[in-house]
Order: C-alpha cells, then sequence, then structure tokens
C-alpha cells in the first residue's frame, strides 16, 4: 500500500487540498492519520493510493521516473463546466451594464448597486449567484473571458497527463515514418511493450493529445516528406508582381489533367487516355499565352511549338521562368550559357540557342518547389473550374476518384479533339476574361491587365523567328544514302558531293519530314527530304524515279571530273618513270664476304637434259633402267638369300631345344 499527502493527491486529481480532506472525510477516498509537527493538531492526513481512480493511480506510477507531460488543449473541462462559465461571463457582462446604468442615476455605492444587480439576476435566472461570486469572477477578468472562469477542477484525465519518456520515444519512432500509421497502430505497439516489462500507461487519448502538442513542422517532416515540409512551413520569398510589366517574364509548366479522354486505339475501337497540356503564362498579367493538349508526354518539342504559338501571337518575352525538367533544358533551346556545343571536341564549333538568337534571359525554378512555378496554381483552378464538370473527371489521386466513374460507358467520354475545342473557349475565352485575385491583379482579368499596363512588345521578322524556333541536332555524317536522323533517312542529290564528311541539323517540329543542313561552321549547304520507303511490288515509275535519283547524284559528282587520256599515254608513262629513275640515288652495293652457293640436284639434273639432243637422252634412259633392273635383281637374290639364313637359323636352334 502506498500512502500520499493532500498536497500529492490534490495536484494528481487537479483538486484543491480542502477538497481532498471533505472527499476523504466523507469517505469517497480511504485515509489515515498521523503524528506530525506539521498537521492541524498535532496530526496530518494521508491518503490511501489504491482508493484514487484508476487513471490516477497510473498517472502516479508514471510520474515516479521520466516522463513527458502531455497537455489537453482542447477538453481540459466538462460541456457543463463550459456552460457555466459562459453563464458567469454573461453575469460580469450584464453587472457592467447594470452599474453604468444606475451611476447614471445617480447610484453611487457598489456595494448597493452589486445588492439591487444580484437580487434582479437571481429573480430573472435559474443559474443563481451571490456576490463574494460576482466579485471573485471578476477578480479573475475584468472583461468576461470565458476560459478563465471554467471550474477546470477534476479534470485529472483531460488536463495533464504523464507519458514516461521512454514510451513516448518509441511511439515517436513508430509514429513518426512517411507510412503514416495511425495512433491507434501506434499506441498498440507501446502498450505491448509497457506490459511486457509491467509498467503503467496513460490511455489512448493521452497518446491522442500528445500528438496534438507536437511540433507541426516537424510532424509534416517526418510523415510528408521534404517537398511537403518545404512547401508548408519553409518560409519564401514574397514577389511583388507590381514591378513586373507583361511579356518581362513567361512561365511554363505542364498540367497531366485530371480528366480521361477517348481515342482510337488503332484497331477500330476506342481507349482511355488522360490528356497532358503544355502551356505558357505570362508572369505579370497571369495570362495564358498559349498551349498544346495531347495524349502523348511532354517533350522538348513540344515545349517549343508551344512557345512559338505564343511567339507568333504576343512577342518575344524578355525572360522565361522554366522547370527542371530535362525536355526545358534542352542545349538547343533555353541553354543557359547561350550557346549549344555541336562537338566537345572542338568548343569553337557552335551554334547558338533558342534564347541566345532571341535574347531571352532564362531561369530555372527550384526543384519540386511548388511556389517557385506560379503556373501551378493555375492547374488547379482549372481543374476545379473545366475538369470537374466531366463525367470522366478521375479526381488527382485514387482516394478523389469518384465512385460512379467505374460505370462511365466510354462512348460518353468527350473525345480528345472536343476536349481540345473546350478547353481553347475556356482558357481563352473564359479564364483569361476572368476577374483574377492574384498579387496586384486588383480584380481585373488577365486580358484587362494585359492591355491596361504599358509595356514594349518585341518582335522579330519571320524569317529570323522561323530559323530560330528550329530545333539543332548534334553531328550527323553523310552516308550514301544521306542523313540518317531517328531512325530515318533524309536526302538531297547533293548529298553524294559530302559523303563521309560531318554535317548538322536544325528542323521545324511542325515539319518533320524536312532537315536543314549546315557544316559545322553554322553555313547552310543544303534541304534534306525524308526518303519514302517503297514496297517490295515496284512499278515502272518507281524504278524511273530511283533511276533517275541515281543519275543526278553522279552528275552532281562527276559534274567537274574530265579524265585526262594524255596523261595515260604511252610516252607520259615512260617520261615519268625516266623522270623518277633519275631522281633516285641508287644505293653502294655490298661486296660479299663469303659464298653460300645452293644446290639442288633435281633441278641440275633436269637442267643437264634440257641439253641434251634426243639420242643421248634416250640413251641415258636406257642406262638408267639397266641399272635399276639390275639394282632390282640384285636386291631380290639379296632377300631370297637373307631368307635362306634365317630359315636355317630358325632350324638349327629348334634342333638344339629338343636335343
Amino acid at each position: 500500500m502506498i500512502w500520499l499527502s493532500t498536497e500529492e493527491v490534490a495536484e494528481l486529481l487537479g483538486y484543491e487540498k480542502s477538497t481532498i480532506r471533505k472527499k476523504s472525510a466523507n469517505g469517497e477516498y480511504v485515509c489515515r492519520y498521523i503524528s506530525s509537527n506539521v498537521g492541524r493538531g498535532g496530526r496530518k492526513m494521508e491518503i490511501l493510493l489504491e482508493s484514487l481512480p484508476e487513471q490516477a493511480q497510473r498517472a502516479y506510477h508514471n510520474a515516479s521516473g521520466e516522463s513527458q507531460v502531455v497537455v489537453n488543449t482542447t477538453h481540459t473541462s466538462t460541456k457543463e463546466q463550459r456552460k457555466k462559465g459562459e453563464l458567469r461571463a454573461l453575469a460580469i457582462t450584464e453587472y457592467r451594464k447594470f452599474s453604468k446604468q444606475c451611476i447614471n442615476e445617480g447610484i453611487k455605492k457598489k456595494t448597493e448597486i452589486m445588492d439591487l444587480f444580484v437580487k434582479k439576476w437571481n429573480d430573472s435566472n435559474d443559474f443563481q449567484i451571490s456576490k463574494k461570486s460576482l466579485y471573485d469572477w471578476m477578480k479573475k477578468t475584468k472583461t468576461g473571458n470565458v476560459e478563465k472562469l471554467v471550474d477546470k477542477r477534476g479534470g485529472y484525465n483531460r488536463g495533464q497527463t504523464t507519458i514516461p519518456e521512454k514510451y513516448s520515444k518509441l511511439f515517436d519512432s513508430l509514429y513518426l515514418q512517411q507510412t503514416k500509421p495511425t495512433i491507434e497502430s501506434c499506441f498498440r505497439e507501446v502498450q505491448l511493450q509497457a506490459n511486457i516489462n509491467g509498467d503503467f500507461l496513460p490511455g489512448i487519448k493521452a497518446f491522442r493529445n500528445y500528438v496534438k502538442n507536437m511540433d507541426q513542422a516537424l510532424l509534416i517532416r517526418a510523415r510528408e516528406g521534404k517537398k511537403a515540409f518545404d512547401d508548408k512551413c519553409m518560409p519564401y520569398i514574397e514577389r511583388d508582381y507590381s514591378k513586373l510589366h507583361p511579356n518581362q517574364f513567361w512561365v511554363s509548366d505542364h498540367h497531366l489533367w485530371d480528366i480521361f479522354v477517348r481515342v482510337p486505339d488503332g484497331k477500330g475501337s476506342w481507349k482511355l487516355e488522360r490528356p497532358w497540356g503544355s502551356y505558357w503564362m505570362d508572369m505579370r498579367t497571369r495570362k495564358m499565352m498559349s498551349s498544346i493538349i495531347r495524349t502523348e508526354s511532354p517533350n522538348s518539342d513540344v515545349v517549343l511549338c508551344s512557345f512559338g504559338l505564343g511567339v507568333e501571337h504576343f512577342g518575344i518575352p524578355n525572360g522565361v521562368r522554366l522547370d527542371n525538367g530535362k525536355d526545358y533544358k534542352a542545349r538547343d533551346m533555353f541553354y543557359p550559357e547561350g550557346h549549344y556545343i555541336v562537338s566537345e571536341e572542338d568548343e569553337k564549333k557552335i551554334f547558338n540557342s533558342l534564347a541566345a538568337n532571341l535574347q531571352i534571359e532564362v531561369t530555372y525554378a527550384i526543384p519540386y518547389n511548388a511556389k517557385a512555378k506560379p503556373i501551378e496554381r493555375v492547374f488547379n483552378t482549372f481543374e476545379e473550374q473545366l475538369g470537374k464538370k466531366y463525367p470522366s473527371y478521375a479526381g488527382s489521386n485514387a482516394k478523389k476518384r469518384p465512385e460512379d466513374l467505374k460505370d462511365l460507358n466510354i462512348m460518353d467520354v468527350i473525345t480528345l479533339e472536343e476536349f481540345i475545342v473546350q478547353h481553347n473557349q475556356y482558357v481563352y475565352e473564359i479564364y483569361n476574361n476572368s476577374g483574377h485575385s492574384g498579387d496586384a491583379m486588383y480584380g481585373k482579368s488577365p486580358n484587362q491587365v494585359y492591355a491596361d499596363e504599358p509595356f514594349t512588345i518585341r518582335r522579330a521578322s519571320k524569317e529570323v523567328l522561323y530559323f530560330s524556333l528550329m530545333r539543332v541536332k548534334g553531328q550527323r555524317t553523310v552516308q550514301r544514302n544521306g542523313i540518317t536522323f531517328k531512325g530515318i533517312h533524309f536526302y538531297n542529290d547533293n548529298c553524294i558531293n559530302y559523303i563521309g564528311q560531318k554535317v548538322t541539323a536544325r528542323y521545324d517540329p511542325t515539319k518533320p519530314e524536312i532537315l536543314y543542313v549546315f557544316d559545322t561552321n553554322e553555313n547552310f549547304l543544303f534541304i534534306a527530304e525524308e526518303i519514302q520507303k517503297q514496297g517490295w511490288d515496284l512499278s515502272a515509275e518507281d524504278y524511273q524515279r530511283e533511276n533517275q535519283r541515281k543519275k543526278i547524284a553522279k552528275q552532281k559528282a562527276l559534274n567537274a571530273y574530265t579524265a585526262d587520256n594524255v596523261i595515260r599515254s604511252t610516252e607520259s608513262i615512260g617520261d615519268r618513270l625516266k623522270r623518277q629513275a633519275e631522281s633516285i640515288d641508287p644505293a653502294t652495293v655490298a661486296k660479299p664476304k663469303t659464298i653460300e652457293v645452293v644446290r639442288n640436284e633435281k633441278i641440275e639434273e633436269n637442267i643437264k637434259r634440257i641439253s641434251m639432243t634426243d639420242v643421248e637422252r634416250n640413251y641415258e634412259d636406257v642406262l638408267v633402267r639397266n641399272a635399276a633392273r639390275k639394282m632390282g635383281i640384285s636386291s631380290k637374290q639379296k632377300a631370297l638369300a637373307d631368307k635362306f639364313k634365317q630359315d636355317m637359323l630358325n632350324y638349327a636352334m629348334t634342333t638344339a631345344k629338343h636335343a
């Protein structure tokens, strides 16, 4: 058993010490009296811990070690206590009004005014008050603040609870994860560990309050990640849009719409796709300058085409603010250094980028920072005002996806072409002409601000603009069938004069069948066109066209060539050989110190026979044959003699063995 002083129990339960004594005297808690020099009458009250409510017992045991205090900021009082606090505040307010009225009528004495007010209040209200209560309430708050008048006693399990430090740390390690586990699941694990250790823990409400009192920035960083932390918690620079002028900066980004559109599947039916939009917006006016809608993923060609559309209608911006994606960082477009190096081995051979040609300042946004790209906020407006109108709206994630989407008939889904028409009508006729609440917009529409604000439009000639908006690709080697680009051959009759040479190419994304070919010093050479592949059943016209192409190529290559027949004459060759021989100094012939004769009897014999007459050669052949015949007879006789000797030897040895 554990006995506690009235001070300790009062701290646990949140009561005054006098209230604890009264409750103990009434038998609500088990108590005893012990001798003491500090108590009344030489004795001191102690209360049995086990007679206190269970949660008070847990709070006591947890407080015996290191603990984390959890303050409940939203439930520190009951509804009844809150109601009484509001009535007390009302009484103070009514008293101040009544007091002013009495003073105006000539009643100056405060006690008299107080008596009159208390009587009047108690006659008309069920909530009875006294002069002392009213004085006490006015001491706590002169203005009638409800929070200061709420009685929060008896709130040991509502106001302050303790969680042992080791369990609060365990809870932190479980809860502060980007998988976002629930408080309940983490609490169960902590509770299991506490049961294993035999420790007491407060209930789950204490852990909920503990989470409410956590540092919100820490919660976001731990459970939502760095990007969410930067977007929601980190301070950011506030820009003054009024200091910009139209066309000073354009900003661009891609947006994947939260709807489905219907497109052909190439098999005679339909399929669903989410459309991509590539946009350019003027930062000062929020005016949407241009856009391209398609179902294919964005790339640098789409960025260039959409930019070209905006420039064609509204002029060239002074600068652009871009996303960090690779489609915006193509070196021939918005390269920050202003030049696109064709050959890294020779950095002098460079092409000016689009930004350099049109004198555009390029700025890239901070990666993964939504506030650095204000156009992203416009996309939310687009979805709210247009995207959610369609039955094929799918939401930005699976949780926001309408349940009836799965029941939608594919033929009820808008086609891509229809969506483009309605999209353009909304963006350019509705959004651009609607009032805007953004900074320095003053409620005007983007078109109004664009028309009202003075600025200078930058223009370039049609030819310069067209040339600048072409894409630049790296070096290509001219082959017999022209230039290979994206797996396609492009050919010009002049290609034959540059076979094996390095060239560069520009192309217009809207005319992919044409290449503009330059040398590595940016000098224009010719225009190459895509070679159309032929089938296997060629007609006479096809053969005639190909033969004509070969004929032209041959003429181009050999146009300046004439064969020099004189230089190939016998006299010319003899003269050149003579001059060549005379120009060479003959080397001194070395004298050998020893001579070794190489003999070949067979060849020497043949040479000897060649010099003989037929009679001499026949006579010699007869002699050779006779000698060979005699040699054969002698060899045969010798073989017979050797055989006879061997037989006799074998016979003699056999006889000796039997004897």
